[in-house]
């Protein structure tokens, strides 16, 4: 039987939220056979979207973003595995990969930073940085390297992203742009949240000892990187070429 476009969008929908759903659930339960079901498979989940969307993006462009959002399941696989050096090295590199592809899209679509907008992001690289310097592991040089390099794409992603003048947003280029009902602002939304969820990563790995602290942030951490995940992707279609046509 032919699914219908409503029921093809909630099966897809259904899907993402029931992954993300069970990831959350089981860094809450500590359900360790949950976590690496759902982990890897959530976020890339978010392709079909796109796939389904396709012809609200350039062509170009989605191959760039539904290998981002691959790049980010293999990034949650490594991340899930363990705390090990490698295991996080590899997530890490997954992840600077997503974000490099994401920026990518943003750069073709005419985003370019800002002195203005560039502040937020780098005050934000500059502390992670000296943070991870701070709490450096004896033998573990590496692991602060590679996470202080991932941050570097993760502030060029927010800096392109704060960028209005693509997507034809309201205001002006100097100011963050305010999430709204207008699903062009989700983008800029999502990548804040991302980073949001990363600084919470941050500072449960450096600065948070008790038990109860450290599981909350491991549920704030996953629910606002789904959220921002979803934002994103959401985001990006809106801000296609061909959407802003239709609402200009």
């Amino acid at each position: 039987m032919k699914l219908t476009g409503g029921v093809r969008r909630a099966l897809e929908e259904g899907l993402f939220q029931a992954a993300a759903v069970g990831e959350i659930w089981a860094a809450h339960t500590g359900n360790r056979t949950l976590q690496l079901l759902t982990k890897p498979v959530a976020v890339p989940l978010l392709g079909l979207k796109a796939v389904r969307r396709r012809a609200e993006l350039d062509p170009v462009e989605l191959p760039v973003l539904v290998a981002g959002l691959l790049a980010a399941g293999v990034g949650d696989y490594y991340m899930s595995r363990s705390d090990e050096d490698d295991q996080i090295v590899r997530g890490a590199t997954a992840f600077g990969a997503m974000q490099l592809l994401y920026a990518a899209v943003l750069t073709r679509r005419g985003s370019r930073p800002h002195p203005r907008t560039v502040v937020l992001p780098a005050a934000a690289w500059a502390t992670a940085t000296a943070l991870l310097a701070a709490r450096r592991e004896p033998g573990r040089t590496k692991v602060p390297a590679v996470l202080a390099a991932y941050a570097t794409t993760l502030a060029g992603t927010l800096t392109l992203a704060q960028d209005p003048r693509p997507a034809r947003l309201p205001g002006v280029v100097t100011r963050l742009v305010r999430p709204t009902s207008d699903p062009r602002t989700w983008l800029p939304a999502g990548a804040l949240l991302f980073a949001a969820s990363d600084a919470a990563i941050l500072l449960r790995r450096t600065l948070l000892t008790d038990p109860r602290a450290r599981a909350a942030a491991h549920v704030f951490v996953l629910a606002s990187y789904n959220a921002a995940q979803w934002l994103l992707v959401e985001g990006f279609l809106a801000q296609s070429g061909r959407a802003c046509e239709e609402t200009a």
